[in-house]
């Protein structure tokens, strides 16, 4: 029977460790197994470390584990291991969900077989019309030679990175750690962009200006919200766990009980969503599927969206007075000239936005998701 079709049992001797994904922001936790490859853990509960009777079937849902959730690698010394990554039942963030990606942890780990055969073991030089493999002190001459130069003849002004700051558990600052000391302590470089982006800033920048910052946001937010505002934002496909674990069930009303615990005295209701978006992404198609009569779609620009929202949250004081009014976005004389009532009337006029938009004029708790990162409106 070949590895792909079976899943190896840790036994309960495996070395048992948490880790947190690496990959999108959402942080889901999962446990990692390791064990000699030699050994094998049994079919019933005592047997194996996952304390699971694999005699018989398993209740649907009850444990997630694919082969590509497994894998054998070698340590320093050449001995080799079975190692599993599974996700962590828990963990209050994924609650046992895998991802497309963090299900694929352990077929990432180096394998001369397996995908890590395709990593890059030594500096590559691109050369004529291909990239050829250098050794690392030639690369490195190139490049402090190309370096000094540049610097010696412009300055500091004259170089410009382009690099990558992403990464789940907080990987967008341990993995660019020493390139930020080498850009910005070594070469002094004010030049640099980040992945998507035309420089290294957010994605929120008018969130950022009101002092709203990104990723400040608790999961349970988009549990507790009366309606969640998702602008320019794919959450299905691009934080997974975090749509289905959280925002879901406050669409399919799950959460009520948590809404009258924390907010006593006040009406629940399932939640309801505003998408800002001219795609129409898998992520409106599920919801839409599951309460379409809650869900709103809106294309076109996102930024003519946003005002009638902003001023329908404004008109029923759904905001923080005092974090407006302290030092971050007084209102404009437009906005205390008019009355709510009136200049969201007209917004509803001016941007076409159907007479469905009111259903978030009605919330009293509004959560605002904008691109892949979440500030919160409060």
């Amino acid at each position: 029977m070949s590895r792909k079709d079976r899943v190896t049992l840790p036994p309960v001797s495996a070395q048992r460790t948490n880790m947190t994904c690496h990959f999108c922001i959402v942080g889901c936790g999962y446990h990692v197994y390791k064990w000699p490859e030699n050994q094998e853990g049994g079919r019933a509960p005592g047997q194996n470390a996952l304390g699971l009777d694999f005699r018989k079937q398993l209740p649907p849902l009850s444990a997630t584990m694919t082969p590509a959730m497994t894998n054998v690698v070698a340590d320093a010394e050449g001995k080799r291991y079975n190692i599993m990554v599974i996700p962590d039942k828990a963990c209050v963030v994924n609650q046992g969900l895998s991802s497309t990606r963090g299900g694929k942890m352990a077929s990432y780990m180096y394998s001369p077989e397996g995908l890590g055969k395709e990593r890059l073991a030594y500096p590559r030089l691109y050369t004529g019309d291909q990239w050829v493999d250098t050794t690392w002190d030639k690369a490195l001459a190139i490049y402090a030679g190309v370096t000094k130069k540049i610097l010696d003849k412009e300055g500091p002004n004259g170089l410009a990175f382009n690099c990558f700051d992403h990464g789940g558990a907080g990987g967008g600052f341990e993995n660019t750690w020493a390139t930020g000391k080498l850009m910005f302590s070594a070469l002094k470089t004010p030049l640099v962009r980040i992945h998507n982006r035309p420089a290294y800033n957010s994605e929120c920048h008018a969130t950022r200006d009101m002092g709203v910052g990104e990723l400040n946001n608790a999961y349970e937010d988009a549990e507790l919200a009366d309606t969640i505002v998702s602008i320019g934002a794919n959450q299905y496909e691009t934080q997974t766990n975090y749509f289905l674990a959280h925002w879901l069930p406050n669409l399919q009303g799950g959460t009520l009980e948590k809404k009258k615990k924390w907010f006593p005295g006040e009406s629940a209701e399932a939640g309801r969503i505003v998408f800002v978006d001219p795609r129409r992404t898998p992520t409106v198609t599920i919801c839409e599927t599951i309460a379409k009569e809650r869900v709103l779609h809106l294309g076109g620009r996102d930024l003519e969206r946003r005002h009638p929202i902003l001023h329908a949250g404004l008109g029923r004081r759904t905001h923080s007075r005092n974090h407006q009014e302290a030092e971050h976005c007084p209102p404009s004389q437009e906005w205390s000239r008019d009355s709510p009532g009136f200049f969201h009337a007209r917004c509803l006029h001016r941007f076409s936005l159907p007479a469905r938009s009111r259903l978030f004029a009605q919330s009293r708790r509004l959560r605002l998701s904008a691109g892949r990162q979440e500030p919160r409106l409060q």
